[in-house]
């Protein structure tokens, strides 16, 4: 392996990619999609793939990329997690690589793009190409933008910035933080004095392909009220929360024992005189972690912006390898490396046996996994009750759910139900039920509380035990049926509608 410095100044898209980096990459997809049924869906990925079922230019909660894209990966492989699951492997592999062509084009080696991808591969990419969630597209799409604008800061082909323009534009369909990469980096050339990128007009055609790109989910969003305003407003409640998590999800996601590598790249973009081309993302990083931590908005809605600093971090690194002792240096970073990526394997990635989880303190520590076991015993307990209901009930029964979590699995992994229907975010816009539909079985913690105005006679018959003991949002909530209706469903709808 050579620790020959590639040429900064070769500026060109370039798919030269050593076969490490690749292999590194092939490691982590196909370890993923080993494991990636080995427990079970998680309520939101059932959520995304019922939303995509229902086509539409956007959801209360979200753009359509993520749920039609969920959607089809279940009409295509069939309803199980490793179906939704490949693409989000396939997408954090791909940000791996992007990862270390990010370092040659910084000036690294050889090594210091296997580094970079090393580094990557056993950070909060792993843990998020385990799920199927909007975060997937929404990391890829910065990597791609942050690899370009790596390139155009360093006088690359000003052409590029009409691919800037297509990935924000179709990264805003997925998730509207690519925003906070759009105001970071704004700030960031303006702080620096760019102003060969401020007053080129190929940078603002980017702007314009973004937007335009983005129209549809702006026109839709309109014409409903705006209801990710809303959304955000509801997050926004959590600020204090939100806050609190933020030094901690940094520092996890980039690696328990390889954060410092990030950090040295990310100090090294924003002070040396070799980094002056890119001073402008180093500052960003700034801005943009500021930005969320002021807004209150969730720990990671600003995560993306570490794929450079990682691939600087990946230069430092084979710098630091070449002062001497470099075998001492060379297992130091191998050990460190191999417990980090081990400690998040272990917290985010379902490797024990089920019945070892549940007696482990895993399910405490990372609630994700714990919302991954119990489906089939969730699903099986709400079929046993509707098929103890007299027959009359049963065929005027309809299934209410708290929230869309306990909706989803119903619909995709249910037979024989009733139609299901919640209040919670995009599952409100697909009610009410019928009129005749007068027998509810209710799943879950009512909402609202006082549901006693709407419904009558009214008793829990089941409660939900995945019978492992796991304390998930699920364990131990009741099944309830009620007989009767004291309003129509079209007078009682509207005041069961939640955004959250």
């Amino acid at each position: 392996m050579t620790t020959s410095t590639a040429d900064p100044s070769d500026h060109h898209v370039s798919f030269s990619i050593p076969w490490p980096v690749l292999l590194v990459a092939g490691l982590m997809v196909v370890g993923l999609l080993a494991v990636s049924g080995a427990y079970g869906f998680h309520g939101d990925e059932m959520y995304y793939v019922v939303a995509g079922q229902h086509p539409a230019f956007g959801y209360v909660d979200q753009p359509p990329l993520t749920p039609l894209l969920s959607a089809a990966s279940v009409a295509l492989l069939g309803v199980t997690p490793t179906a939704v699951r490949l693409l989000p492997a396939l997408e954090m592999g791909l940000v791996v690589v992007l990862i270390a062509l990010m370092a040659h084009d910084l000036g690294g080696s050889r090594r210091a793009q296997v580094l970079a991808a090393t580094t990557a591969a056993l950070s909060g990419y792993l843990a998020a190409g385990h799920l199927d969630t909007t975060s997937e597209p929404d990391l890829l799409a910065w990597a791609v933008i942050l690899w370009l604008i790596v390139k155009l800061l360093a006088g690359g082909d000003r052409r590029l910035w009409l691919v800037v323009g297509v990935a924000a534009g179709i990264g805003l369909e997925n998730k509207d933080t690519v925003l906070y990469l759009g105001a970071g980096l704004a700030a960031g050339l303006l702080l620096d004095r760019r102003w060969d990128v401020v007053c080129s007009p190929w940078a603002w055609a980017a702007i314009a392909i973004a937007v335009l790109l983005w129209a549809p989910n702006l026109i839709w969003q309109a014409a409903n009220g705006w209801p990710q305003l809303t959304m955000a407003a509801r997050i926004g409640g959590y600020a204090a929360d939100n806050r609190a998590q933020f030094v901690p999800f940094l520092w996890l996601f980039t690696g328990p024992l390889l954060f410092v590598v990030t950090v040295a790249g990310w100090g090294w973009m924003l002070d040396a005189n070799a980094a002056a081309p890119w001073r402008a993302i180093g500052i960003a990083g700034v801005v943009i972690l500021v930005l969320v931590a002021v807004s209150g908005g969730k720990a990671y809605y600003g995560i993306g912006i570490v794929a450079p600093f990682m691939a600087a971090g990946g230069i430092l690194v084979d710098r630091w390898l070449g002062r001497g002792h470099r075998r001492l240096r060379a297992g130091a970073f191998i050990a460190a490396a191999a417990l980090s990526g081990a400690l998040l394997v272990l917290l985010t990635v379902p490797i024990l046996p089920p019945a070892t989880f549940a007696t482990s303190s895993l399910p405490a520590t990372d609630p994700i996994l714990a919302e991954q076991i119990g489906w089939p015993q969730f699903v099986a307990t709400v079929e046993g009750v509707v098929g103890a209901l007299p027959a009359d009930e049963r065929a005027r029964a309809v299934i209410l759910t708290n929230d869309y979590s306990e909706a989803s699995p119903l619909v995709l992994l249910g037979t024989g139900l009733p139609p299901v229907y919640s209040g919670h975010n995009a599952f409100w816009e697909w009610g009410p039920p019928p009129a005749d539909r007068t027998v509810v079985v209710h799943v879950g913690d009512w909402r609202p509380e006082d549901w006693s105005q709407y419904f009558v006679g009214c008793r829990d018959v089941a409660h939900i035990d995945n019978r492992l003991g796991i304390e998930n949002g699920e364990q131990g909530k009741a099944v309830t049926v009620c007989t009767g209706l004291r309003a129509p469903w079209t007078t009682i709808w509207p005041s069961l509608r939640t955004i959250s």
